[in-house]
């Protein structure tokens, strides 16, 4: 089992965390297959993962796990939201601008999203979106040197 979609068969309690329409839902399914495929492949996935705070769990772990949701925000500003995210939590969700940029973006809004799950806290620290090099989402050249590369989606020193 893996993570689960909201495709209509989850009331979230978290207000605009929603159903992802039907034009969506391809795209959803192509970023949790490839999500997979990091946790598979590339092993700092999981180290950076379970190296997010104490307690905190390897991708692979979070990728497995059915108790967490990940919803659409129809009005969401921002790329996604994880409520809560100073702690665990098992509901995120994933806006239209996202979407808007392509399946790469929604990808590495998902990493981002299941490290703030995973304890990665929100503000000013950039634990979350650190993931993304770490996944093969960003150089770690950008990650060592803080200088964006603007071919991939990671956004060096980009909290919350």
């Amino acid at each position: 089992m893996t993570f689960q979609i909201n495709i209509g068969d989850h009331a979230s309690p978290n207000a605009g965390f929603i159903a992802f329409p039907d034009s969506r839902r391809g795209t959803m399914r192509w970023a949790r297959q490839r999500a997979l495929w990091i946790a598979r492949n590339i092993p700092s996935a999981d180290v950076y993962f379970r190296g997010i705070t104490s307690g905190a769990r390897s991708l692979t772990a979070l990728l497995a796990d059915s108790s967490i949701w990940v919803n659409y925000h129809a009005t969401l500003t921002d790329f996604g939201v994880t409520p809560g995210s100073s702690g665990f939590a098992t509901e995120c969700a994933i806006g239209p601008a996202a979407f808007r940029i392509g399946r790469w973006t929604v990808l590495a809004t998902l990493i981002h999203e299941l490290a703030h799950c995973n304890g990665a806290p929100g503000g000013s620290s950039t634990a979350a979106e650190d993931a993304l090099p770490h996944c093969g989402l960003g150089r770690l050249s950008e990650f060592r040197t803080g200088v964006d590369d603007p071919r991939t989606p990671y956004t060096p020193g980009l909290g919350g």
